[in-house]
């Protein structure tokens, strides 16, 4: 089966890409308070999963 996400990965423009990495910026500022010690659990969850994916991919 082929991998989804990469292939819709390769039909985002450069321009579409950085405007949602932008806006993914944005919320991430409004919603995670700097005087909070550490991220969310689920947000800690999500990142280790990136990070594992990018140690196989």
């Amino acid at each position: 089966m082929p991998d989804r996400i990469a292939e819709s990965a390769d039909r985002i423009d450069p321009q579409t890409s950085k405007e949602v990495a932008k806006a993914i910026g944005e919320r991430l500022r409004t919603d995670l308070r700097p005087e909070e010690p550490e991220l969310p659990f689920r947000l800690q969850m999500l990142l280790q999963q990136l990070s594992a994916q990018d140690a196989h991919g």
